[in-house]
């Protein structure tokens, strides 16, 4: 079924997933991410999820929201994705390792023998503040605007 047909719940999971796996190449292919396979799955996954958690926070607010409320939750998109992402990619990394053995790259910075240590956290932080506060916010800011923009027309269509 087609998201802009559907009840608006499709709408927002078909983008969001969508949505999230596009956006997570830009860190994967920046941090050398994308291979081998199983890895790029990871970052794709993760992504996917980001744009899901994203998309459902702020779909019941862009379908009331005036086109300026939106270009704002489209600026508050990026922490907050950046956020979730950074989070998320060491957990999957985190939990494959502990399921089979195999490590990827996040674990393998996080997690070093004997200690052990485990930080989602400080991943998150660090991507939220390179994604909005270095040169590179230049790129990402317009692109989640536009990025919100969209999924509020395909929210507004749906319902």
């Amino acid at each position: 079924m087609d998201p802009e047909e559907s009840n608006g719940s499709g709408a927002w999971l078909a983008w969001g997933a969508g949505a999230g796996a596009l956006w997570s190449l830009i860190p994967g292919i920046l941090s050398e991410m994308m291979r081998p396979p199983g890895q790029a799955a990871t970052v794709l996954v993760s992504g996917a999820l980001t744009g899901l958690l994203v998309s459902g926070a702020l779909a019941p607010f862009l379908v009331r929201a005036r086109r300026w409320q939106a270009v704002g939750m489209g600026l508050l998109s990026l922490p907050l994705g950046a956020g979730l992402y950074g989070s998320i990619l060491p957990w999957l990394h985190w939990a494959i390792l502990k399921v089979s053995g195999v490590h990827f790259r996040c674990v393998m910075e996080i997690v070093e023998p004997p200690g052990h240590v485990f930080d989602p956290l400080g991943s998150a932080l660090f991507l939220v503040g390179y994604s909005s506060f270095t040169w590179f916010a230049l790129l990402c800011y317009p692109l989640a605007v536009l990025t919100t923009l969209r999924l509020r027309r395909r929210l507004l269509r749906a319902w």
